[in-house]
């Protein structure tokens, strides 16, 4: 909120002294945008988490009797939250195009590795006292291991958008855009969990004991992140008379885009991204 909030006031400052009768760029909007954005799968091995964590102890457990799984989440299975506020500019030589720039944040979610074990063995017998049948327990020990890597960073965000008349109470445009980020709070978390659970053939009975839990926590260096991505969207001007609701619309846009991310530790990762997003614009 520190961010955006300064961001306001330098919006503020600039509008003024770009209002400014010899100015050759003013600035004629202001955005804020909330939305979602839907990613392509990135996995890692345990491998990569033994990088990404070297001092972990959970780590240097034996793996080779355990089954893998792995899956991608952008808080939220395939999904990452976004928002941006941004400034619109326009040139005094031709209102169209519209030169969008601001800082947008974004969460770069959970890269995941789930590894899990189960052993089944005979546990008890039970008799009923009233018909004479057996029910057989068994016991069930499971052990599962969680590693995930995950950060949320901050990106300087830039646009040339192309539009129909602006003045009109609905519009459309398009363009081309690009996002500068680096990451802040990266880490890698590895955590250890294990039960026993007891149950009979036909499941009339069953208890659960939860054993160990076991979590690692570990700081990871900043990535950096770099997108271009296409700017698509239907504006809507709320009012027709009234001047306050004239300056005032409503607006939904999606970006199809590439970003190319660089984790120092580790590696580079290149995913296909799809953000959509609702917005209010203000026009000056």
């Amino acid at each position: 909120m520190k961010f955006y909030l300064a961001f306001f006031l330098i919006t503020i400052y600039f509008n003024i002294h770009s209002q400014e009768p010899d100015s050759r760029i003013r600035i004629s909007e202001f955005h804020f945008q909330n939305g979602i954005g839907f990613n392509s799968d990135q996995y890692f091995g345990l491998a990569d988490y033994k990088i990404l964590a070297p001092s972990s102890e959970l780590l240097t457990n034996d793996f080779s009797t355990f089954q893998g799984n792995e899956y991608f989440i952008f808080n939220g299975p395939t999904s990452s939250s976004y928002q941006t506020i941004q400034l619109g500019l326009t040139f005094k030589s031709n209102p169209n195009p519209l030169w969008r720039i601001g800082i947008s944040h974004i969460a770069l979610g959970d890269i995941s590795k789930g590894f899990s074990k189960s052993t089944i063995v005979p546990y008890d017998t039970l008799t009923s006292s009233q018909t004479g049948q057996q029910y057989f327990l068994d016991s069930t020990y499971s052990e599962n291991y969680n590693t995930r890597y995950s950060a949320q960073q901050l990106r300087l965000e830039t646009s040339l958008i192309y539009r129909t008349d602006p003045s009109k109470r609905w519009s459309v445009y398009t363009g081309l855009g690009a996002s500068f980020g680096v990451s802040y709070n990266a880490q890698t978390v590895i955590e250890y969990t294990s039960y026993n659970s007891a149950s009979t053939m036909n499941e009339y009975y069953t208890t659960t004991e939860q054993g160990e839990n076991i979590v690692e926590y570990f700081q990871n260096k900043m990535n950096f992140s770099t997108a271009i991505f296409i700017p698509m969207g239907v504006d809507f001007r709320m009012g027709k008379n009234r001047e306050f609701w004239k300056r005032l619309h409503l607006y939904y846009e999606m970006k199809p885009s590439i970003t190319y991310t660089a984790i120092p530790e580790l590696k580079r990762i290149t995913t296909v991204n799809l953000i959509n997003s609702f917005g209010i614009k203000v026009t000056f």
